[in-house]
């Protein structure tokens, strides 16, 4: 039998790619709430400045930070964030509001903080993690049992 998850969070934590996937949408909503309070509400180049060149670069630091210390560098995570950041603009209606510069920003909060968190990484467990899932999928870690003993 196997084990379940008791909370939601939990089951998110065990698989890389869900984890990237669940804090890149949480990132973008982030991301399109700062977009639309400096474009609608709070109408200031220093509001501007804060959330796009202070609060934006930083965020994405620390998810890539905390995504790379847990699960070690994958390419789906830090390289899916520049597309999508792209993407998201681009439909928008005011993407003139946002400079290029975003994109830049995006690329190096990324690298730098996917590279220090996997400074940071437990190696003995992500190689412990990488083996399980090699063994699982070669079906390995079966028991091997004799036909002609039975």
């Amino acid at each position: 039998m196997s084990k379940k998850p008791s909370r939601i969070s939990e089951h998110i934590f065990e698989h890389p790619v869900l984890w990237a996937v669940t804090s890149i949408a949480v990132w973008a909503a982030v991301t399109n709430v700062m977009f639309l309070l400096t474009n609608y509400v709070l109408q200031d180049a220093f509001m501007l400045f804060l959330c796009f060149m202070l609060i934006y670069p930083i965020g994405s630091l620390i998810i890539c930070f905390l995504y790379a210390k847990r699960c070690g560098i994958k390419w789906y995570m830090p390289f899916s964030m520049v597309p999508i950041i792209t993407f998201e603009y681009l439909i928008s209606e005011n993407f003139r509001a946002i400079q290029p510069n975003i994109f830049i920003t995006t690329a190096f909060a990324m690298l730098f903080g996917s590279g220090v968190g996997n400074i940071f990484a437990d190696k003995k467990a992500l190689e412990a993690q990488k083996k399980a899932k090699h063994d699982k999928r070669l079906h390995e870690d079966k028991k091997y049992r004799k036909i002609l003993d039975d």
